[in-house]
């Protein structure tokens, strides 16, 4: 093993600008990869906490009881779909109205124009069946209407999807440029060793033994490119997270980078090296 190894670095280093310019590329690609992965984790932490305080708003009858807004509270708990639910009585919202807007305003209408309101979140698992909630929901004698912005989370769930699948779509692509980057840069070091090659076969040398060191250059250049992704990754967030940039964008504080994605990215990258090269090296043939 130590002697493939050090036959490998040997011809890395033998090819020392095709191996810089294969790590720098395959790093790029593996770059734009990990980006995809960012903006796909922190829009599903976006998209869940946005669900999470978005409420089904219970507008009450004027002259329902407590009696009666204690039993549809119970009847509300019973369906096991939401996570919160909380009753506003209308002295309540209008004290909270009274923050928002002018009180002379308020003194000017003379009575209190609000209603009694329970908020109820929704269960995130319960989102696709909003439609029949509402619906149960207005047949409670005590309610008087519903509102739910139904359109704006949906809106934004079709958005995450389509960019799911483009992302995926985008991964796939990436995935074969990264393989087609180490396929090359190993065929092309297969070649030049053409004559040596040759010689080993009339030594007596197996496949095995002729391939092993092509294989862990395949595995070192896709462990040099996800490193050199990492680090690149690294310095992107350091530069966002910088006082300067934070001036211009705080909502770049928001931005989440799960650090798991940096231990699991070199693995990858030399299963990526090592499949490629497999691929690259072919049969190798005696005549």
């Amino acid at each position: 093993m130590k002697t493939h190894i050090q036959s490998a670095i040997k011809g890395l280093w033998f090819n020392k600008w095709s191996t810089l310019l294969a790590i720098v590329s395959i790093g790029i690609c593996f770059f734009i990869l990990l980006g995809v992965f960012v903006l796909l984790y922190n829009l599903e932490i976006f998209t869940k906490k946005l669900t999470e305080k978005a409420a089904i708003v219970i507008y009450l009858k004027d002259n329902a009881t407590k009696a009666e807004i204690s039993s549809m509270m119970s009847e509300l708990k019973k369906m096991g779909v939401f996570s919160k639910i909380v009753y506003i009585s209308k002295d309540e919202a209008l004290k909270e109205m009274r923050n928002i807007i002018d009180p002379a305003l308020i003194e000017l209408i003379g009575y209190n124009p609000l209603s009694d309101t329970v908020e109820a979140f929704i269960k995130d698992e319960n989102l696709q069946n909003i439609d029949n909630v509402t619906n149960k929901i207005k047949e409670i004698s005590t309610v008087d209407d519903v509102y739910y912005p139904a359109k704006i989370i949906a809106g934004l769930k079709k958005i995450r999807v389509t960019f799911l699948n483009l992302a995926f779509g985008a991964a796939f692509f990436i995935s074969i440029a990264i393989l087609f980057i180490i396929y090359v840069t190993v065929k092309s070091f297969y070649w030049k060793k053409t004559e040596e090659i040759e010689i080993l076969k009339l030594l007596g040398a197996t496949p095995s033994y002729i391939r092993f060191p092509f294989l862990i250059e395949g595995g070192i250049l896709g462990l040099g490119g996800s490193i050199f992704a990492g680090l690149l990754m690294i310095l992107l967030y350091l530069s966002l997270h910088s006082r300067e940039i934070l001036e211009y964008l705080p909502a770049v504080t928001q931005i989440v980078f799960p650090i798991e994605f940096l231990y699991i990215l070199p693995f990858f990258g030399i299963a990526f090296g090592i499949f490629s090269s497999f691929f690259a090296l072919g049969r190798i043939k005696y005549q």
